[in-house]
C-alpha cells in the first residue's frame, strides 16, 4: 500500500535528480553536495521500501505496529516534500529556456544570476529536507518492517479438494456447457488433446466451479486419469512436472530428478491414457515454456485427453486456448443472495420463514455489495455469521467492503493477490482511480494524461512515449478486470472506461487515504494523507467542508467529475489556487466561475488544467502562460472566450491542448512554438477561418481533431509533411476542403 506509493515517489526524484539539467542548476547554486546527499538518502529509503513491498505486497494485508504506521506517516510527508522541492528545480530550468535571459548554452555557467536570496531559500530547503530524511532512515532499525502477522501468503493457499455440490450456488448454464465440452470425444479435428482455458477476475469463482466438475461422478468415468495442480503464479515446465508425477505415482520424491528424467517419467505414465489435467490459477507463462509442457503431454495420450486452465488473465488465455476461452461472469443477484444467507447460517438459528420476514429486505440491499462475486457475498455473510440482531445488518448495509474487518479469506485480500503480482508503476496507476467515483466513465485520454501529471507513467525508453506506455498500463489494467472499456449501443467500444465497483472498494482501501471523494452526505475530517479529493454530490460553499478542506495545502489533485457539478463560485476557485500551491491536476471542468485569477499562474507544479465547458468565462489571464510544467489544457466548450492567451507559445512541455476560440485565425507565432504537441483538438470555432502554416514546426504532432468549425475552408498544405501525424478526425466542417489529404502517407484514419 504505502510502501507501494512511495517506492515509486522516491525514484522519481532520485531520476529527476540524476537528470543533467537538474544536476548542472545544483552546481551552478552551490547546492550539489546536498543534492547528492539527498540523493544517497532517498536511495537508502527506497532500499528498505522495496524490502518493505515485498514483505507486505503479496495477498492479505499488512498489520502495521503502530509504531511502524507512524514510521511511513513520517516518510510520505517527507517524500512529498522532497518531491515538491526538486520539481521546482525542473521549473526553474524550464522558466529559464522561455524567458530566455540567457543562452541555454550558458544557463548552467557560474555566471548566472540567479537572485541570492532564492539560492539560499532552496539550499536551507534541501538541508532541511535531507536532514528529516536521514533521522526518519535512522530510525527505521527501531521498527524493522516485518509484518506482525503472517496473512500475506495465506490468499494463495490451495483450496479444499471437495466442493459440495448441493452447495454451490447457479452457474447452471456454465456447468452445462462445460461439462458438455469436458465429456466431448474430440473438439478439433488435428489434436487428440484440448486445452480450455477458463477466464476470470479473482473472486469470481473459476476454481469452485472447475472443481465441481473435476469431482462430478461422469466426469471420473469418462476418463482414465485426473490430475489437479495449483500453479504457483508463474508457469515453471519442471514445477508443474514434478507436481503432476507427485499426483500420479503419490510419491514426494522427484525434487532430485533431471528435467529430463522427469519427462520421460510422466510420458511413460500418460502414455495411451486418456486424462484431465487442471491447472488452477496460472497468473503468467511464457510462450515457449507453455509449449514445451503442452508438447510434452500431448505427446503419446489418448484422444480426447483435456487440460483445463483457470486464470484471472487474457493473455494467459491466448497463450494456452486451442479451444476458445470460457469467460466466467458474475452472478445474478438472487444466486449472490443465496450464498450470504448459506454463509450467514442464520437460517438453521431462526428458521427459514422467520429470518425472511425480518432481514430479507435488509440482506437484498446488502447482496448489491457484492456486483456478482461469490467470494464477496461470502464475505458478507461470515461478517453477519449466526447474527439475528437487526441492528447488525443495518449497520453492515451502510459500510463499504473496503471498512470491514479484512481477512485472508475475503473478498478483497482475494483481489489483492492480482493487484500484488503487477508492477509499482501498475499499481499507482491503478490506486489513483480511487479518486473516481464508482461506476464513473472517464475518456481514455484524459485518464492517460492525469497519470501522466502525477508522474505514475514511467518512459518505456528513448523512442517510448509517456502516452504509449498510458496505454499499455490501460490494456494491462484490462486484461486483469481492473479496469474495463465501455461499449457504445451497437456493441462498439467508446472512448471511455470505467472501474467495476468492487474492484473500486480495493482500489480505495490500498490507496491508503491518499485519495479522496467528498460528499455532502458523508463528510468528516480529512486525513493529513490525503494528497487527491473529487467533489462527488459537492455542495462547495459550505463553510465547515471548506475549511476543513482547505486545511490540507498539500493536496495535488482537486477534480470535479460530474457535468453540472463544477465550481460555480469564483471564491472558491481563488482559494483553491492560493492555499493549493502543490496542485499537479486542478479539473473545473463543467463549472461557471466567470474568472479566473491571476495567481493561477503561481502554480508551478501544475500539469494538466481543464476548465472545458465553462460557458461564462470570457477571457483567460496570460498569467497561465507561466505554467511551464504544463502538459495538458483543456478549454474546449468554454463558448465565450475570445482569444487565446498572447503567450500561450510559453507552455513548451504542452502535449494535448483542446480549445474553444472566437478567434478567425489562430497565433502563429505562439502555436508553432508549442513543440511537444502531440494532440490538437479544436472544437466548436464558429469563426476559425484557417490554421497556423506554423504547424508544420509540430513535429511531434499525433493526432488533430477539427470539429463544428463552419468557416473553415482549408488545411495548411505544409501539415502533409509532419512525420508523426497519424490521425486527422474532422466533423461538421461543410467547408473544408480534404482534397489530396486522402494520399497521406503514414496517415492512418482520416475522417
Amino acid at each position: 500500500m504505502v510502501e507501494t506509493i512511495l517506492f515509486n515517489l522516491a525514484s522519481k526524484i532520485l531520476g529527476m535528480i540524476g537528470s543533467g539539467p537538474i544536476g548542472e542548476v545544483g552546481k551552478a547554486w552551490g547546492v550539489e553536495q546536498e543534492l547528492n546527499a539527498l540523493k544517497d538518502t532517498l536511495s537508502t529509503i527506497n532500499a528498505v521500501l522495496l524490502d518493505a513491498e515485498r514483505l507486505y505486497g503479496h495477498g492479505g494485508f499488512p498489520n502495521y505496529s503502530i509504531a511502524m504506521g507512524v514510521w511511513f506517516d513520517r516518510l510520505q510527508a517527507a517524500i512529498y516534500d522532497a518531491d515538491n522541492l526538486v520539481d521546482e528545480f525542473h521549473y526553474e530550468v524550464l522558466r529559464s529556456r522561455v524567458t530566455r535571459t540567457f543562452l541555454v548554452s550558458n544557463f548552467f555557467s557560474s555566471s548566472c544570476t540567479i537572485d541570492f536570496r532564492f539560492k539560499f531559500k532552496m539550499s536551507s530547503r534541501i538541508a532541511n529536507i535531507r536532514k528529516r530524511l536521514d533521522m526518519i532512515a535512522d530510525n527505521r532499525t527501531k521498527f524493522h518492517p516485518i509484518a506482525t502477522t503472517s496473512q500475506h501468503n495465506a490468499a494463495s493457499s490451495s483450496i479444499s479438494s471437495e466442493v459440495n455440490e448441493s452447495e454451490f450456488v447457479g452457474r447452471f448454464d456454465d456447468r452445462v456447457k462445460l461439462l458438455h465440452l469436458i465429456m466431448a470425444p474430440r473438439v478439433n479435428n488435428d489434436e487428440n488433446m484440448f486445452v480450455l482455458p477458463i477466464v476470470g477476475i479473482a473472486g469470481i469463482g473459476k476454481t469452485a466451479l472447475v472443481r465441481l466438475l473435476y469431482n462430478h461422478e461422469m466426469v471420473a468415468k469418462h476418463f482414465q486419469l485426473r490430475i489437479w495442480v495449483k500453479v504457483e503464479q508463474y508457469l515453471n515446465v519442471k514445477d508443474v512436472m514434478q507436481k503432476i508425477f507427485q499426483r500420479i505415482t503419490d510419491s514426494p520424491h522427484c525434487a532430485g530428478l533431471h528435467s529430463y528424467q522427469l519427462k520421460n517419467l510422466l510420458q511413460e505414465k500418460l502414455h495411451n491414457t486418456k486424462f484431465l489435467l487442471v491447472l488452477d490459477n496460472l497468473c503468467d507463462c511464457d510462450n515457449r515454456e507453455w509449449h514445451k509442457l503442452y508438447d510434452l503431454l500431448r505427446c503419446g495420450c489418448i484422444m480426447g485427453s483435456k487440460i483445463i486452465v483457470t486464470t484471472r488473465y487474457i493473455r494467459v488465455a491466448t497463450i494456452v486456448g486451442t479451444v476458445p476461452t470460457h469467460n466466467l461472469d458474475s452472478l445474478s443477484d438472487k444466486d449472490c443472495l443465496e450464498v450470504l444467507w448459506k454463509w450467514a447460517g442464520c437460517r438453521e438459528k431462526l428458521g427459514e420463514k422467520h429470518v425472511n420476514a425480518k432481514l430479507s429486505k435488509i440482506a437484498k440491499e446488502i447482496v448489491k455489495k457484492c456486483h456478482g462475486y461469490p467470494r464477496a457475498a461470502k464475505t458478507l455473510g461470515n461478517n453477519l455469521f449466526m447474527e439475528t440482531d437487526e441492528s447488525k445488518w443495518l449497520e453492515l448495509k451502510e459500510k463499504q467492503l473496503w471498512e470491514l474487518p479484512q481477512k485472508k479469506r475475503d473478498i478483497l485480500a482475494v483481489l489483492r493477490s492480482s493487484y500484488d503480482t503487477q508492477s509499482t508503476e501498475l499499481k499507482r496507476c491503478f490506486i489513483y482511480c480511487s479518486i473516481f467515483p464508482k461506476s464513473y466513465e472517464i475518456e481514455i485520454d484524459k485518464l492517460i494524461q492525469l497519470w501522466m501529471a502525477q508522474g505514475l507513467i514511467q518512459s518505456s525508453g528513448l523512442t517510448g512515449e509517456l502516452e504509449d506506455t498510458g496505454t499499455d498500463y490501460l490494456n494491462q489494467l484490462c486484461s486483469i478486470f481492473f479496469l474495463e472499456k465501455t461499449e457504445e449501443q451497437h456493441g462498439n467500444l467508446s472512448n471511455t472506461c470505467r472501474m467495476p465497483e468492487i474492484i473500486h472498494d480495493l482500489a480505495v482501501y490500498m490507496a491508503n487515504e491518499e485519495c479522496l471523494i467528498t460528499t455532502n452526505y458523508r463528510f468528516g475530517p480529512i486525513s493529513d494523507k490525503v494528497k487527491h479529493v473529487s467533489f462527488h454530490d459537492f455542495d462547495c460553499s459550505g463553510e465547515e467542508v471548506t475549511k476543513a478542506l482547505f486545511e490540507r495545502k498539500n493536496l495535488r489533485t482537486v477534480f470535479f467529475p460530474f457535468q453540472g457539478l463544477g465550481a460555480s463560485d469564483t471564491g472558491f476557485v481563488n482559494r483553491c489556487i492560493s492555499k493549493f500551491k502543490y496542485l499537479y491536476v486542478l479539473d473545473l471542468s463543467c463549472s461557471c466561475f466567470q474568472v479566473l485569477p491571476h495567481s493561477i499562474g503561481n502554480l508551478k507544479h501544475l500539469r494538466f488544467f481543464d476548465i472545458s465547458g465553462n460557458a461564462n468565462i470570457e477571457t483567460l489571464p496570460n498569467a497561465i502562460c507561466k505554467l511551464f510544467n504544463l502538459q495538458t489544457l483543456r478549454i474546449w466548450y468554454c463558448v465565450k472566450i475570445r482569444k487565446l492567451p498572447k503567450n500561450i507559445g510559453n507552455l513548451i512541455c504542452l502535449r494535448h491542448l483542446y480549445l474553444t476560440t472566437q478567434q478567425s485565425c489562430l497565433p502563429e507565432r505562439q502555436i508553432q512554438r508549442l513543440t511537444s504537441l502531440q494532440s490538437f483538438r479544436i472544437t466548436g470555432c464558429g469563426n476559425l477561418k484557417s490554421l497556423p502554416k506554423g504547424m508544420r514546426l509540430l513535429v511531434k504532432l499525433k493526432t488533430v481533431t477539427i470539429a463544428a468549425c463552419p468557416k473553415l475552408t482549408s488545411l495548411p498544405s505544409t501539415m502533409k509533411n509532419l512525420p508523426k501525424l497519424r490521425n486527422l478526425e474532422i466533423s461538421n466542417c461543410p467547408n473544408l476542403d480534404l482534397a489530396g489529404w486522402e494520399d497521406v502517407m503514414g496517415l492512418r484514419r482520416l475522417q
